[in-house]
């Protein structure tokens, strides 16, 4: 071990809900920064590349003081939408004006949570790990989760939607190719690249028992 090695500490600049802004921005900051360094795929390094760029200039305007105002119109972006992707720098309208509507950049082969039935259960492979989703309230994605290295029992979670970097987020959508959000302990957590997703319905009653009997 290199007895010189210098461990440097990151002061948070701002306070409140800035500050957790700030943090979950630097966060991504720093796993994105990881992961161009091991990935040799130059697709995949664009697409990292660009999601780094949209971080960069989240901090930016969040230490300017116009964080959650629309780079295009200067309108405020809903904070819900925010709350989802904390990177985001259009508003609704703009971005529809642009793109199209939200909901046009699902795939067919993504797994829409609202879609599912309660105690429906995801089975999820990421880069790093495994997950297992149990659907409590598919309409608001309140679940049961368990898996990775922090979900080492089942923690109840509120599951928001995937993304891939450098692309729009996909809220209640789990998709291939990107990183699922949930929310724990009022933490977001960001899972590595979802690598299969595969759904299993619910069709026992005794399970459903055995679930009700768990939570109580």
């Amino acid at each position: 071990m290199n007895g010189n090695r210098t461990i440097k500490l990151i002061e948070i600049p701002i306070g409140g809900k800035g500050g957790f802004t700030w943090n979950r921005l630097h966060g991504e900051r720093e796993d994105i920064c990881e992961a161009l360094l091991k990935d040799n795929n130059d697709d995949r390094k664009e697409s990292l590349q660009a999601r780094l760029r949209k971080i960069d200039d989240a901090l930016d305007r969040l230490m300017s003081g116009s964080y959650g105002n629309c780079s295009k119109c200067g309108g405020s972006i809903e904070e819900a939408k925010l709350d989802l992707d904390p990177a985001l720098s259009v508003c609704r309208d703009c971005w529809t004006s642009e793109h199209g509507p939200l909901s046009s950049n699902l795939d067919s082969s993504d797994v829409v949570i609202g879609t599912l039935n309660p105690f429906d259960t995801i089975l999820l492979r990421t880069h790093n790990s495994e997950y297992r989703i149990l659907l409590l309230d598919p309409k608001t994605g309140r679940a049961l989760v368990e898996g990775g290295d922090y979900l080492v029992e089942p923690s109840e979670a509120l599951v928001k939607g995937s993304a891939a970097p450098g692309h729009a987020f996909k809220a209640g959508a789990i998709s291939t190719g990107c990183r699922l959000e949930m929310w724990v302990d009022e933490q977001a957590l960001l899972t590595s690249l979802i690598e299969s997703v595969h759904v299993k319905r619910n069709t026992d009653a005794e399970t459903v028992n055995d679930i009700s009997a768990a939570l109580h």
